[in-house]
């Protein structure tokens, strides 16, 4: 007899504001490579402009239960990347973070 081995879920979610398919995506995700193009001081700006602020990132993988998330996207009017780190913690995310870069690679985590 066999036994049923789940696979891992990953979901990628670009250039959209906040909305029910981005909870729908995120939901028991391994990993969430998910945009944060802005801070949460200029959520304004993210909503009138269809992204996401590092914050809402956090509090979308907390409430989904993502294992491991990646911010990107980030707008260049930054320039302190770890803010991201921060604002998506303090959404409450406390699972593993990482902030992206130009070239970097990231493992998808293995099964549980």
């Amino acid at each position: 007899m066999s036994e049923v081995r789940h696979g891992q879920r990953f979901a990628f979610v670009m250039d959209t504001r906040l909305c029910e398919g981005v909870h729908a995506l995120a939901e028991g995700c391994d990993m969430l490579v998910i945009e944060s193009t802005f801070l949460d001081g200029d959520h304004q700006l993210a909503e009138d402009h269809g992204h996401l602020t590092a914050g809402q990132a956090g509090r979308v993988a907390k409430d989904a239960g993502v294992r491991h998330l990646v911010l990107t996207h980030f707008s260049q009017r930054y320039s302190d990347p770890d803010a991201f780190e921060r604002e998506a913690r303090a959404g409450g995310f406390e699972g593993e973070l990482t902030v992206a870069h130009d070239l970097l690679r990231v493992p998808v985590p293995k099964r549980h």
